[in-house]
């Protein structure tokens, strides 16, 4: 009983010190806020870094906060374990060690060395003079290098991990960020320590231009920050005191709809709600950006105009990035908008030189990267003959079973190379790697080249400078562009998406339609917006946007359309419910028939998405998608089937029913139709031929296969019977002793 309880009681211990381990971890990984000036590596997303001797190194890049103004000098406490394998003094300390070479923005802060085994601390200065980046993008880099050398002649290895909880303390102050529009869209997108985040805020009742202005700038900041910047819509009256001082406001609309906006201090301010041009074009777009009355830290942009029009302007300005200042650093005036983009001629077997780029090396010791870029023009897409030919050379002292170079397109890999002798042996090699068309995407597409250098003995000296890999100007692409089309009567699927909204990178043949009055549809879709801008990578957005019921006399031909929104309250359903997959009663949020295998009850209140796919009624050229719901909830998540990844994998078919994140699928394009119709069988008159009888094939059995299963049985039974003998007869012994 004792030794029951005292299980039961250690068990008990054992549950609490989990717990409590688990708390601790819980508040340690807690983000610093930025007020105390302190950042952890696990802030700047490193949750350790190992460094393993006798050379090794390891760069970190961040970026600091925009209103941050730095005051003095930073403190750096480095945080280590140090293991070896050859044993230590009795206190802990190392006959040989190594060193730890630490450099902030390229400059060199503090040399460490390292004699003691274990977890230790080391405080380090970084001068105020080092805390401005170098670099065109803001980053600061902090570069770690260990050299324990020695252990080749000692016998001695040695591993370094810098701990997480490793931290800099910055001496600032809170400054207000620069509002000048070359930065832009810094400071809205700083790609800092914390998350970028922003409110588009529109009209309570905006137009439909309006709307668009407000997805065509949504769209624009997803390109320019490719999907990082965390965007939500609301309407002026939703703006709230709490809500104007929790990020970055983006106001976009008619002056004449934000009479708020004379209090900001703008440097063109509407008078009774119209801007004064001097051109005295009143269809101008106003681009205005100031810091923010209500945080420090934050900003506000204006995209405005007199007009639709002029808002509409200024909108698909911001979507470009770049501005011409007006009067001020922090005001642009947009004039005109080109109906049409530039074409960009496209080359067919451009070298790296042709684009720009210079010789490569490749370096340091373990994986770095270089990234190159090419353009594919919007409405074409590259045939299955593309490829990357790929001019490098290498060193001979390298391992070659643990280095090579790996491709990358667009975050995804399509190939590597294999280093050995023959290719070190020539100063510039040559391979092929095949680019797959389905990566690609509109305007510019990024190749990244990795290499992975190891060298063949770890006790080379860096400073020999053994360790390198070279890529040559000579390298080119093949890239055979043909014309993108998108043929609506085969069998495209909604796991096609966002194709073809992205065949067109400017989004021009891309139009949405909402109710005029749906606010949770249009707060919901401004995910896909920035989406869309994002993955179609266009030089300038110009989504369609319209309410449905205001279609008269638009020419939806041109578009490939979203339709977004509750059946029963789109007025546009009366001219789709005859051609969608699957229709819905009139005026209903109900599907009609049973179209999937199992059906089942769904009371009204309970929500449920849909997403159709067919071609547009108004062009069988063009497609439409309507995501659908039968409550607000039902519709968002029809939305976030399109861009959550989880959720966009599981879409396939042209019609789909989302529950919460569970996704059924079916394509009613290969449902086989039931014929009810009885068949006529010809009367005993007719002096028609009975078809002849289709002859009964062959049996395919093999003539042995029931003999040798019957032979089988009876072994099987022999078996069982020997084995019950055999136990009868052991028992019987058992019984006479």
């Amino acid at each position: 009983m004792n030794k029951r309880f005292l299980n039961i009681f250690l068990s008990i211990l054992l549950c609490m010190g989990l717990l409590v381990t688990t708390i601790s971890n819980a508040f340690a990984q807690t983000p610093t806020q930025a007020t105390s000036g302190v950042v952890t590596l696990a802030d700047i997303g490193n949750l350790e870094i190992g460094l393993n001797g006798p050379f090794d190194s390891n760069t970190i890049s961040f970026g600091m906060p925009a209103d941050w103004k730095f005051t003095g000098d930073a403190q750096l406490v480095l945080i280590i374990t140090t293991a070896l394998s050859s044993p230590a003094s009795i206190d802990g300390s190392l006959a040989y060690g190594g060193v730890l070479t630490v450099s902030f923005n390229q400059i060199n802060v503090a040399t460490l060395t390292l004699n003691k085994v274990g977890r230790n601390e080391y405080p380090i200065t970084i001068p105020f003079a080092l805390l401005v980046s170098p670099r065109l993008d803001g980053l600061l880099t902090m570069r770690f290098a260990l050299n324990s050398g020695v252990s080749c002649q000692a016998n001695q290895h040695m591993n370094v991990v810098i701990d997480p909880s490793t931290k800099i303390t910055f001496q600032f102050e809170e400054q207000k960020p620069s509002t000048a529009l070359s930065n832009f869209p810094r400071p809205i997108v700083q790609s800092s320590i914390y998350p970028d985040q922003a409110q588009v805020v529109i009209p309570d009742n905006p137009t439909a231009v309006e709307l668009q202005s407000a997805f065509t700038v949504i769209a624009g900041l997803g390109n320019l920050s490719s999907s990082t910047l965390e965007l939500e819509l609301v309407t002026i009256s939703q703006l709230t005191d709490v809500k104007k001082a929790a990020t970055h406001l983006i106001f976009v609309g008619k002056a004449a709809s934000f009479s708020m906006l004379s209090d900001l201090g703008l440097p063109l301010v509407a008078q009774k709600g119209v801007f004064k041009f001097a051109s005295g074009d009143q269809d101008n777009g106003v681009i205005e950006m100031v810091n923010s009355p209500w945080a420090v830290k934050n900003v506000v942009l204006v995209v405005s105009g007199n007009t639709d029009s002029g808002t509409l302007k200024a909108a698909q300005a911001v979507s470009t990035g770049v501005f011409q200042e007006n009067t001020a650093p922090n005001l642009a005036i947009v004039e005109s908008i080109k109906d049409t983009v530039a074409p960009v001629p496209p080359i067919v077997d451009p070298t790296f030189a042709d684009l720009g780029y210079s010789a490569h090396q490749f370096t340091y010791h373990g994986v770095d990267a270089k990234s190159y870029y090419f353009y594919m023009p919007s409405g074409s897409s590259l045939s299955i003959d593309a490829y990357i030919e790929l001019a490098y050379g290498h060193s001979a002292l390298l391992d070659y079973s643990l280095s090579g170079i790996v491709v990358l397109l667009n975050n995804q890999p399509i190939g590597s190379v294999r280093f050995n002798d023959t290719s070190a042996g020539q100063a510039i090699n040559r391979t092929r790697v095949t680019i797959p068309p389905n990566v690609v995407i509109p305007g510019n597409n990024r190749i990244e080249i990795r290499a992975d250098l190891n060298p063949l003995d770890n006790c080379s000296d860096p400073e020999l400078g053994g360790l390198w890999a070279q890529i040559w100007p000579e390298s080119r692409f093949h890239l055979p562009f043909v014309s993108t089309s998108l043929n609506t009567q085969v069998s495209v699927g909604l796991n096609a998406f966002p194709a073809p909204m992205i065949f067109d990178s400017t989004l021009g043949t891309t139009a949405v339609i909402f109710h005029h009055k749906d606010l949770e549809s249009w707060r919901s879709f401004a995910r896909v917006a920035g989406f869309l801008g994002d993955r179609s990578n266009g030089a300038i957005t110009k989504l369609g946007v319209f309410f449905d019921d205001e279609l008269t006399g638009v020419d939806l031909s041109k578009y490939n359309l979203i339709v977004v929104g509750r059946p029963s309250q789109l007025s546009i359903m009366d001219k789709l419910d005859t051609t969608l997959p699957v229709s819905f009663e009139k005026n209903s949020d109900n599907t009609k028939g049973k179209f999937l295998q199992v059906t089942y009850q769904i009371p009204p209140e309970v929500p449920i998405g849909y997403v159709e796919l067919m071609p547009s009624p108004w062009n069988s050229e063009k497609v439409l998608i309507a995501t659908l719901g039968n409550s607000v909830t039902g519709v968002n998540w029809g939305i976030s089937s399109l861009v959550d990844t989880p959720m966009r994998s599981q879409l396939a078919g042209n019609f789909a029913v989302i529950n919460n994140n569970r996704i059924q699928t079916i394509d009613t394009r290969l449902v086989v139709p039931v014929v009810n119709t009885p068949i006529a069988l010809p009367a005993a008159a007719d002096a028609t031929p009975a078809p002849q009888a289709t002859p009964t094939p062959e049996s395919r059995e093999s003539p042995w296969l029931i003999p040798a299963l019957v032979i089988a049985i009876l072994l099987i039974v022999i078996v069982i019977v020997i084995a019950i003998y055999t136990n009868f007869q052991s028992t019987r012994r058992g019984r006479n002793r």
